[in-house]
């Protein structure tokens, strides 16, 4: 009995995908060895926040990260690609804290911090179990024994570890600045962090009567106008500036004016800073509430005065309004100086403001004290080893945009007000002392009551992972990785961190590569977000197309620029699959190879050997080179045009000894090559076929990655076929135009293989000489030769008929093209990508036409 007839005739991938996963994490088929003495091959996964669910995103990184690492095991690299996630922190915070007031009515505050945590880690074990059943769904070769989460006791021993040598090394120090404050969290956060939206605000003039007893100025006014987006911040205002090249305010300078609401008397200054072509040329200092103000401030030796809490409400230097909220105050400040006359124009204004990515609120510039690293020492190497290459990025802009942000990096502001995450190991004592230490010093000692940033800890990522701070054989092995995936939003905030921590820390790149993906937007080619309503889920995808197939497209449509998804892709590797699986059950029922394999190829088998190996040679630089799409249009287009629609043909009515060798052959290498792509489908199609099977070194990813091999390459092979093919064709669509079936009579063109081109173009070889009395002979054009066929005086008339018809439909066409082109007004008016269409199709009619005419006097 054949095996075909026991094989399905379709590809289930629910009844596959489950089943196989099981048995690969069965037999450890995911597990590195860091002692078998293979060259090392690691890729560490970006861990996943536990916050939700798994994206489009990350099912298009998942995909390239197990292309990459299933294809460097099959090369025989022992390879690992390390599993992890990441707590998330102030991502989760909110998440739960959200939670709590939806689901319970509740606060942070109210819970206290330790039954807080509680609920944090109860969602966030929940999450990861979700996280890490959708990366089997995917198919991940990750190594599970390696389970890595940002939290776990080891973990934080090594971000704690990194804090206090930093601190020993007076690289983290306590200081106090102007903020990314979120009112909301109660947090700082990274400049990264923060969103910017177009927002339709107003300008206010705000005006500052003069408290000097100087009088008015010589224009009348008794106050000093200027224009603010905050009016609120009034309130903090320790001066008033001017450009010292402004001659409209050369008699302001050195006066006072009185601050309303709070009564403080402040200076008129002058600073280069201020631009005397924005609003009246006069600036507000309100050094506590604006990044450029404090600088000013600094400059200038001025007080800060904070007029905020940190929930965003007005503290009591607000005055008589403290106690309102931010927006509150900034209506009874307007309604104040309008009643008081001191409110001067107030004009419409767009302007870009900051949200905090996480929850939207609106971000406040706030000076408070926080904990900063150092990093223009830190920085430095990190410099060197991307500005001389000695890290790939795929592709290079970003390697150059990296650079430029680490040139101009600022000192990192690393505490968090938050609860969740890695607690600041700084301990304050009864004396007053400050002690950096992973355990509490003694008696009396309170540890600081922030967080790190969630970034701070990831930055250790590559090393921490393999057990650093400890000396382990994985980390002495596996470190530095081979390639890091990644989307670029998270380059400065995260890869670039890492970087700098793993040369301070190993001395050496964390990665050797580091691969800039494609973002997969909505279908009409806007960002995905659940608020949009327009996120795919890609678990539902797998379910309707297979997991292969969705794995494929993604891939197809991956380049350096961005994409919207297209479910024609999914289909695509759908029917990609289903090509596959029919062509295996063809081989499935052909006859078996001879044992002794001696058998000589046909230029058929070596062509489609040649055709191959260049193939698999191609395919494997283009993913070398993270070139997914071209990868994936490569290899469709061999297994699909090639081996498929042409070599199956030929082994079917044009077979020699050798071919059911090289069928198997060309379509085991086929399936290798396409196993980091489509594990499921190629793992069970290469079992069906017995060329693999479920047991330790004898599954499909235990097989060899096709390498090039010189002795296949066949120029010769190569030319026949490539003339066959196109003799094959000419007559194929002269068949297809002319409607006719059944066997042909014509000579055989010179350079082809005889025995396929009559087979699979239906021609019976004749020559002059063979009694072909009355027959009309047919010169079929086939790029670079000619196809002679003869014809019957049946077929001649039929054909004759056939091209005047066809001569006088196109005709018409250029008639019309004619008519409209040389109507003046049309070309005129018309659009001009209009009129352009139109002469485009005069000229590929009138192209046709006379090839319509000249192959009609052929018959004549």
């Amino acid at each position: 009995m054949s095996l075909s007839r026991e094989i399905p005739k379709t590809y289930d991938p629910r009844a596959v995908e489950g089943r196989l996963y099981a048995e690969w994490e069965r037999l450890g088929a995911f597990e590195a060895d860091p002692s078998s003495g293979r060259e090392p091959y690691c890729i560490v996964l970006p861990p996943p926040n536990v916050t939700g669910e798994l994206h489009m995103g990350h099912a298009l990184n998942g995909t390239i990260q197990d292309t990459l690492t299933r294809r460097a095991k099959m090369k025989g690299y022992e390879a690992l690609w390390l599993p992890g996630t990441d707590h998330a922190s102030i991502a989760l915070q909110n998440v739960v804290e959200k939670k709590l007031a939806r689901e319970e009515g509740t606060t942070r505050w109210e819970l206290g911090r330790e039954k807080f945590l509680e609920r944090c880690w109860e969602f966030a074990l929940d999450s990861r179990g979700k996280i890490l059943g959708q990366l089997k769904r995917l198919g991940a070769a990750v190594d599970w024994s390696r389970l890595r989460f940002t939290m776990d006791e080891r973990y934080i021993d090594a971000v704690l570890e990194a804090f206090v040598r930093l601190h020993e090394q007076g690289l983290i120090y306590r200081g106090t600045r102007i903020t990314n404050w979120c009112p909301r969290d109660r947090s700082a956060i990274s400049d990264l962090e923060v969103t910017y939206a177009e927002v339709d605000g107003r300008l206010y003039g705000l005006r500052y009567p003069f408290a000097d007893g100087g009088g008015p100025r010589p224009n009348g006014e008794d106050y000093v106008q200027v224009f603010t987006t905050r009016p609120e911040t009034m309130l903090g205002d320790v001066a008033l500036v001017v450009n010292p090249e402004d001659e409209r305010y050369g008699d302001l300078v050195g006066r006072k004016v009185r601050v309303p609401f709070v009564d403080r008397e402040i200076e008129v200054l002058s600073d280069g800073y201020v631009d005397p072509e924005f609003g009246t040329g006069v600036l507000k200092v309100t050094p506590a509430h604006d990044p450029n103000d404090y600088h000013i401030g600094a400059r200038l030796g001025l007080p800060t005065v904070n007029v905020l809490n940190p929930d965003g409400t007005i503290n009591a230097g607000g005055g008589p309004l403290e106690g309102m909220s931010r927006e509150d105050a900034r209506r009874a400040v307007v309604e104040g100086l309008r009643d008081g006359g001191l409110l001067g124009e107030v004009k419409e204004y767009a302007h870009r403001v900051g949200h905090c990515g996480r929850c939207g609120t609106v971000i406040e510039p706030w000076l408070s004290e926080q904990w900063w690293v150092a990093m223009e020492e830190l920085a430095r190497p990190a410099i060197e080893a991307l500005g001389n290459g000695e890290i790939k990025v795929y592709p290079d802009s970003w390697r150059r945009e990296t650079l430029r942000w680490l040139e101009d990096l600022q000192d990192w502001n690393v505490s968090r007000q938050l609860w969740w995450g890695h607690r600041i190991p700084v301990w304050y004592g009864p004396e007053g002392e400050v002690v950096a230490s992973k355990e509490s010093p003694g008696a009396g000692f309170t540890q600081d009551p922030d967080v790190l940033d969630t970034w701070f800890s990831s930055a250790l990522w590559p090393f921490a992972t393999l057990g650093w701070p400890e000396d382990t054989e994985d980390l002495a092995y596996f470190y530095p990785t081979q390639m890091l995936s990644t989307a670029r939003e998270i380059m400065y905030l995260w890869v670039a961190r890492m970087v700098i921590m793993g040369l301070r820390y190993r001395g050496g790149i964390p990665f050797q590569k580091i691969n800039v993906h494609s973002i997969v937007l909505a279908e009409d080619g806007t960002k995905m977000s659940k608020s949009k309503g327009n996120t795919i889920n890609p678990l539902d995808l797998f379910d309707e197309y297979g997991t292969d197939a969705v794995r494929f497209g993604l891939l197809y449509q991956s380049s350096t620029q961005d994409f919207s998804y297209s479910y024609e892709r999914a289909a695509q590797g759908r029917g990609f699959v289903t090509k596959l699986w029919n062509a295996m059950r063809f081989i499935s029922g052909y006859p078996e190879p001879e044992a002794n394999g001696t058998q000589e190829r046909s230029p058929a088998d070596r062509w489609i050997l040649s055709e191959f190996n260049r193939t698999a040679r191609e395919y494997d630089r283009l993913l070398e080179e993270c070139e997914f799409s071209e990868a994936m249009r490569l290899v469709y287009d061999f297994a699909w045009h090639q081996f498929a629609d042409w070599y199956i043909e030929i082994s079917k009515s044009s077979p020699s000894p050798a071919t059911p060798r090289v069928l198997r052959e060309v379509f085991s290498g086929i399936l290798r090559l396409l196993h980091p792509v489509m594990p499921f489908a190629t793992e069970e199609m290469a079992r069906a076929l017995g060329f693999a099977a479920p047991e330790p070194g004898e599954l499909l990813l235990d097989s060899a990655f096709p390498a090039f091999d010189p002795d296949l390459d066949d120029p010769e092979a190569d030319r026949v076929l490539d003339r066959t093919r196109r003799a094959v064709s000419a007559v194929r669509s002269w068949r297809a135009d002319s409607r006719v079936e059944g066997e042909l009579e014509g000579r055989t063109p010179e350079g082809v293989e005889p025995g396929v081109f009559a087979t699979l173009a239906g021609v019976r070889p004749v020559e002059e000489t063979d009694g072909l009395d009355g027959a009309t002979k047919a010169a079929l054009p086939a790029g670079g030769l000619v196809v002679e066929l003869y014809l019957s005086e049946e077929l001649r008339r039929g054909e004759v008929e056939r091209l005047e018809k066809e001569i006088g439909r196109v005709g018409g066409e250029v008639a019309r093209s004619e008519k409209k082109l040389s109507n003046e007004k049309f070309v005129e008016k018309a659009p001009e990508e209009v009129v352009a269409a139109e002469r485009g199709k005069l000229e590929a009619n009138s192209r046709m036409l006379e090839t319509l005419r000249h192959r009609l006097q052929e018959y004549l």
